[in-house]
């Protein structure tokens, strides 16, 4: 939904780690945030606002329509127009591209291990709201919100990049960070990766890596932003990245590791 708010946004002309372009990814991503834990839920549950209905681009250019270059602001939730489209595609075994993530979320999860098998099964349910009315309130046979994003990418209806980064709701933060980076200004994924990363929080308050220039943070300051540049670098994600290269598998891939947690890009 950031992304989608970004395309109505001049993001492609301002410099890659400029104030004003962190500016408006951090404020698309505030706007993203401020729908997303309001409406949604399982999707049987969301009966007054749909997935798409968040994704339709006239609401979305509506909301990027409140993105003030010069200040940041606390935003709060909009009510999309109803109607929309679901769209699922699948890739076949000629260069075939997997995107999968497991959560316990809390510890050991549910702290109840599948008979015969080791493994541990989660507790998502932990996410449910007691709220009345709430779209994710919780109730029998049904699913809670939660931040598991497994990505992949698409270009023309054909895999390009599978993709994901762990850690809550980072893991939103975390793609739109280095999408922007790879899609707008054309960095090879590792860059995109490697790059310092902003962490929204409540309001005006963002958390940024300490690796980010002070000029990028001087200038967020000036904008408004409540900036704290912090040291623990488990708190901005760590994403694998695989790139198709071309349409013919045969011409590899090119992949990318976070080095904020262990793990490793290895071909074969």
């Amino acid at each position: 939904m950031a992304l989608g708010i970004l395309r109505h946004r001049d993001l492609a002309a301002l410099p890659v780690d400029s104030v004003a372009a962190q500016h408006l990814q951090i404020e698309a991503m505030k706007l993203a945030f401020a729908d997303v834990y309001q409406w949604v839920a399982e999707p049987r549950a969301m009966t007054k606002v749909t997935s798409a209905d968040l994704l339709d681009d006239g609401y979305l250019a509506e909301r990027a329509r409140r993105i003030d270059a010069k200040r940041a602001q606390d935003f709060a939730h909009g009510t999309p127009p109803r109607g929309g489209t679901i769209y699922l595609t699948a890739a076949d075994a000629s260069g075939m591209m997997v995107s999968f993530i497991q959560s316990n979320y809390m510890g050991f999860g549910s702290g109840i291990v599948v008979p015969g098998t080791g493994v541990s099964l989660q507790n998502r349910g932990h996410c449910f709201t007691l709220e009345a009315g709430h779209a994710n309130v919780v109730e029998p046979g049904k699913r809670p919100f939660h931040t598991i994003i497994p990505g992949f990418l698409m270009k023309d209806g054909r895999p390009q990049m599978s993709f994901g980064v762990m850690g809550g709701n980072m893991q939103p933060q975390g793609h739109l960070q280095t999408l922007v980076r790879m899609l707008v200004y054309g960095q090879q994924p590792q860059a995109a990766c490697d790059a310092p990363r902003w962490k929204v929080g409540v309001g005006r308050h963002i958390d940024c890596e300490h690796t980010m220039s002070r000029v990028l943070i001087d200038g967020l300051h000036a904008l408004g932003h409540e900036v704290a540049p912090i040291d623990a670098t488990n708190d901005f994600g760590s994403g694998q990245f695989i790139w198709k290269l071309s349409d013919d598998a045969e011409d590899g891939y090119a992949a990318a590791s976070d080095s904020r947690r262990e793990g490793q890009a290895v071909g074969y």
